[in-house]
C-alpha cells in the first residue's frame, strides 16, 4: 500500500493499528516556519513491523506524501500553512505550531510557568522546552524548588539533587532565558511554626547562600507560594511577612538586584491582604504576585481589587505579576480532545489580553509541560512534548501583541462580542482582540470600519468577504484595523485603561529593611486560626500567655524595648537582649477585657521593637457563643438547616456522601443538627459541598451576611459557598478550624469571591437577589470527613 497524505484543519498522520508507537526525536521540530519545508522525525518504540504507513493531509484536496524509514526512524517532510496542525499516527496525535520564529526585542510581559525541575525529568524534553520558549519570544520561565532537596542538612548544599535543579537553571541561562524562582516549604531539619521555618535568622542565611549561587540565573524571586491557603497552613499574614522580611533584608544587604515578589496569592482575601500591608510587606518587596484560575471576563475585576488594595496601602503603582493562570482539560489522555483544547487556548490567551490591558507587568500561563492534577490536566504541551492548541495560541498572542500598548476598546454594539481590546504597535498599526460570548450558531460580524486582515486565536489567516468576520461561540480573533476605523470607533475611557495608567505611575520609595524582625510563635494547641486571624477559646478568661520571638539580623548584640498595644492598653518590656544573628523569646500576657472581646469582632494587637515604625500586627477575637453573637447583631433570621429535603448532594464520584439530622439542638426555632459524612473511596480531588436551598421567604438582597455554628471532624478545610441561579459560585475560604470543636462566626457577604471551580458569572459580581443555594462543605486531606451544623442564620446590619 502506498503512503498517502491527508490535509485538513488538522495535519493527520494515519496508519493501520500496530502495537508499536512513535516518539518524537525532539520538541523544537514541532515549531516550524509557515510554508517552508519541515521535517518531522520519530523513533519507533516497539518491535512490530511498521509497513505500510499512510500519511494523510486533507482539506479541499487530498495529497499523498511518502514517509521515509531509516532503521528505527520514521520521518515525513512537508510544508505547512500558517496556523496549528496535528499529526496522527494510529491513536497518537502530535501538535505542530506553524508560526514564524520570534524576531526582535522580547516583550517582558510574555513569560510562562514551566516547573521543569518538578514536572519534566527527560533531559531532551527539558532542552527542547527551553529552546522552544526562546524561539517563540518567551524570555522568563517560572520554576520551583524544594528547599529540603538542595539543603538536606543545615549549611550543606546539593545544588543538583535528584531533580537536577542546577542543570535547569544553567540551561536557561545558556539560552538567554531568566528564571522566576519559587519555594514554599521548609527543610526537614528545621523547626517549624506549622509550615513556616521557625528560625528566621537561619532562614536568611540559607537564602543568602542560595541567592549567591543562583542569582545570576534569576529574573525574579517569589517568596513562598500561595501562603493564604494550605501552603501557609491557613494562617494569617503576620506569620508570612516576618519570613519575607528577613529574606528580603538579607538579599538586599548582600547586593542582590533580583526583584523580590511577595504575596503569590491563591485568592483575593481582603483580611489577609490588609494584615499583610499592616505588617509592612509592601515596604519590603519590589512587587506583588497573584494567581487566577477563573474565566477571562472576571480578570479585570480581580486586578482592580488588587490595584485598589495597593492604592489604599500607599503603593498603587507597585508592579503586579500574574504568575499562575490556566484553564485545564480533563485528564486521562496524552493530548486534550479538540474542543477542550480550544477552550483552554481561548481562555489562557484572553486572560493574557486582559492582563496586558489592565497593567499586569508579567504574565505566566500555567503550565508549560504536561501535568495531571486531580481530575484535570493543565499542560500546554502534551505528554510527549508536542504543543497543544493552548501553546499555539500563546505563541500567536506573542506574535500579535509583542511591544504593543493598550489604547482602549473598540465600540461594538453587537452582543456577540464580550471584549474588543485595541492595542497599538510601535509602528503605529492597531490590532483589536475580539472575544465572543456564547452564540447559538456561527455568524458573521459586520464591523463599521475597514479590516485590513484577520487571524484566528491559533494564527490561521481568515478570509473576509464584504468586510465581514465569521465568528463562532466562545472564541477569539485578531483584526488589524486602519487608522480611520480606530479613530472613529475607539473608546479610550475604559476601566481597564484606568488600571493600565495606574500601573504606570512612578512609585517613589527607598527600600530600607531594618535588621530586626518579630514573630508570634503560634501554637495550634493554644489557639485556632484562619487567614483572617486568631481565635481565643472561651475557657480562657483573663489573660492569654503569648510567646514572641525577636530576631536580630545584625552582627552585634542589641537590646530592644518591646511595646505591646491593644486598644488603649499599652505595656512595655525593656532591655530585651538579642545576640547578633540570633533570637530571644519573650512571653507577654494578652489581657482579655470582656468589653473588648465580647463582641466577637477582631481586635488588633501591635508589637514593636524600639523605634521600629512597622510593628508586628495581629488580629484576635474571642470564640463567642451563638447567643453572644446574635445579641450584638440585627435582624437575625435562622434557616431550617435540619430539613433534609432542602439539601442536595454535591461531591465527586469518588465520594460516598451521607446526610442526616437529629433533634439535639435547643435553639428557639427548634432546628435540627445537620450532619454530613463524606467517605472518599480512592485518591483524587476530595471536595464535598452539599447545597442547601434557601426558603422562598428568605431574600438576601438587603442582607449583610451569615452567622453559623458548626464543627468539622477530620483533617479538612471548611469553606462556605453562595450559589446564584446561574450556577456561579462565590466562596470564602477556611472559615474555621477543623478541630472537632463547635465554632460560631459571622461571614459578611463582602468577603465572598467568585470561585473559578464554578460556572462563570457574566456580570462578574455577587448578586444577592440571585442567590438560591448556600453550602458549608470542605476540602478534605483524609479519606473521611464529618461536618455538623447546629445553626445558620441570615443577618442585616
Amino acid at each position: 500500500m502506498k503512503p498517502s497524505l491527508i490535509f485538513f484543519v488538522t495535519f493527520c498522520f494515519v496508519t493501520p493499528l500496530f502495537a508499536a508507537t512513535l516518539k518524537p526525536e525532539n520538541v523544537e521540530q514541532f515549531f516550524v516556519e509557515p510554508n517552508k519545508e519541515s521535517e518531522f522525525r520519530f523513533q519507533i518504540v516497539g518491535n512490530d513491523k511498521m509497513e505500510p504507513l499512510e500519511f494523510r493531509l486533507s482539506g479541499a484536496e487530498t495529497k499523498t506524501l511518502p514517509a521515509k524509514m531509516d532503521g528505527n526512524t520514521v520521518s515525513v517532510t512537508t510544508k505547512l500553512p500558517q496556523g496549528f496542525w496535528e499529526i496522527e499516527f494510529g491513536t497518537q496525535r502530535f501538535g505542530v505550531v506553524s508560526l514564524p520564529a520570534f524576531n526582535g526585542t522580547p516583550d517582558q510581559f510574555f513569560a510562562i510557568d514551566a516547573a521543569l525541575s518538578w514536572l519534566v525529568d527527560d533531559e531532551k524534553l527539558r532542552i527542547g522546552f527551553v529552546k522552544a520558549a526562546k524561539r517563540n519570544g518567551i524570555n522568563m520561565i517560572r520554576e520551583r524548588l524544594s528547599w529540603n532537596d538542595i539543603e538536606p542538612n543545615a549549611g550543606q548544599f546539593k545544588w543538583e539533587s535528584h531533580r537536577r535543579y542546577d542543570s535547569v537553571r544553567k540551561l536557561c541561562k545558556e539560552n538567554g532565558i531568566e528564571v522566576l524562582e519559587l519555594f514554599h516549604n521548609a527543610p526537614n531539619w528545621m523547626e517549624k511554626v506549622e509550615k513556616y521555618p521557625s528560625d528566621l535568622v537561619t532562614t536568611a542565611k540559607s537564602w543568602n547562600a542560595i541567592a549567591a549561587y543562583w542569582n545570576s540565573t534569576w529574573g525574579g524571586f517569589e517568596i513562598w507560594n500561595e501562603p493564604d491557603i494550605s501552603f501557609g497552613a491557613e494562617l494569617p499574614a503576620d506569620q508570612y511577612v516576618p519570613m519575607a522580611r528577613v529574606i528580603a533584608h538579607q538579599l538586599k544587604q548582600s547586593g542582590v538586584k533580583t526583584p523580590l515578589f511577595g504575596g503569590v496569592m491563591a485568592h483575593f482575601q481582603p483580611a489577609w491582604l490588609k494584615n499583610a500591608a499592616e505588617n509592612g510587606l509592601l515596604h519590603d518587596v519590589d512587587g506583588f504576585s497573584f494567581h487566577s484560575y477563573d474565566m477571562a471576563p472576571s480578570l479585570e475585576k480581580l486586578i482592580g481589587n488588587y490595584r485598589n488594595w495597593l492604592k489604599e496601602s500607599g503603593y498603587e503603582s507597585m508592579p503586579l505579576w500574574l504568575t499562575e493562570c490556566g484553564r485545564p482539560w480533563k485528564r486521562g489522555t496524552q493530548r486534550p480532545p479538540a474542543d477542550q483544547d480550544l477552550k483552554s487556548a481561548v481562555d489562557i490567551v484572553m486572560k493574557g489580553v486582559e492582563a496586558r490591558c489592565c497593567g499586569i507587568e508579567r504574565y505566566f500561563p500555567f503550565v508549560y509541560p504536561y501535568y495531571d492534577e486531580r481530575e484535570s490536566n493543565f499542560g500546554m504541551m502534551d505528554k510527549l512534548g508536542t504543543p497543544c492548541r493552548s501553546m499555539a495560541a500563546y505563541v500567536q498572542l506573542i506574535q500579535a501583541l509583542n511591544g504593543t500598548e493598550y489604547i482602549g476598546d473598540l465600540k461594538i454594539n453587537d452582543p456577540a462580542i464580550l471584549r474588543a481590546r485595541v492595542f497599538k504597535t510601535k509602528s503605529g498599526q492597531s490590532v483589536a482582540v475580539l472575544y465572543t460570548g456564547t452564540l447559538k450558531e456561527s455568524q458573521k460580524l459586520k464591523l463599521p470600519g475597514q479590516i485590513q486582515r484577520a487571524e484566528s486565536v491559533l494564527g490561521l489567516p481568515i478570509t473576509l468577504e464584504n468586510n465581514e468576520l465569521p465568528i463562532t461561540t466562545a472564541n477569539l480573533y485578531y483584526v488589524w484595523l486602519d487608522k480611520k476605523t480606530v479613530a472613529d470607533l475607539l473608546n479610550p475611557e475604559t476601566n481597564a485603561m484606568k488600571l493600565y495608567q495606574a500601573s504606570r505611575k512612578l512609585l517613589k520609595r527607598k527600600i530600607e529593611i531594618p535588621a530586626v524582625a518579630l514573630r508570634f510563635q503560634y501554637n495550634k494547641e493554644q489557639l485556632s486560626a484562619t487567614p483572617d486571624g486568631y481565635f481565643i477559646p472561651q475557657n480562657i478568661e483573663n489573660r492569654l500567655p503569648m510567646k514572641f520571638r525577636v530576631f536580630n539580623l545584625g552582627s552585634d548584640g542589641k537590646k530592644y524595648d518591646l511595646r505591646f498595644e491593644i486598644g488603649k492598653t499599652s505595656e512595655t518590656q525593656n532591655g530585651i537582649f538579642v545576640a547578633g544573628q540570633g533570637f530571644t523569646d519573650v512571653i507577654w500576657n494578652l489581657p482579655l477585657e470582656k468589653e473588648r472581646f465580647s463582641t466577637g469582632e477582631f481586635q488588633t494587637l501591635r508589637v514593636s521593637a524600639g523605634d521600629e515604625k512597622r510593628p508586628l500586627v495581629l488580629k484576635f477575637r474571642s470564640e463567642t457563643t451563638w447567643d453572644g453573637s446574635v445579641s450584638v447583631t440585627k435582624n437575625v433570621r435562622e434557616l431550617p438547616v435540619g430539613d433534609l429535603s432542602r439539601w442536595q448532594k454535591n461531591a465527586p464520584a469518588i465520594c460516598t456522601l451521607e446526610m442526616e439530622s437529629n433533634n439535639e439542638s435547643n435553639n428557639e426555632s427548634n432546628n435540627s443538627v445537620w450532619r454530613m459524612t463524606a467517605t472518599f473511596n480512592k485518591d483524587g480531588d476530595r471536595w464535598v459541598y452539599p447545597r442547601f436551598q434557601l426558603p422562598d421567604n428568605i431574600d438576601l438582597t438587603n442582607a449583610s451576611g451569615l452567622i453559623f455554628e458548626a464543627r468539622c471532624i477530620g483533617n479538612a478545610v471548611p469553606r462556605f459557598f453562595l450559589f446564584e441561579k446561574s450556577g456561579a459560585g462565590y466562596i470564602v475560604g477556611s472559615v474555621f478550624k477543623s478541630d472537632g470543636n463547635w465554632h460560631v462566626a459571622k461571614l459578611p457577604f463582602t468577603q465572598f469571591q467568585h470561585s473559578g471551580a464554578t460556572r462563570p458569572d457574566e456580570n462578574n459580581q455577587l448578586d444577592l437577589d440571585q442567590v438560591n443555594f448556600i453550602s458549608l462543605g470542605a476540602n478534605s486531606n483524609e479519606p473521611k470527613c464529618t461536618l455538623e451544623i447546629k445553626r445558620i442564620a441570615v443577618y442585616s446590619n
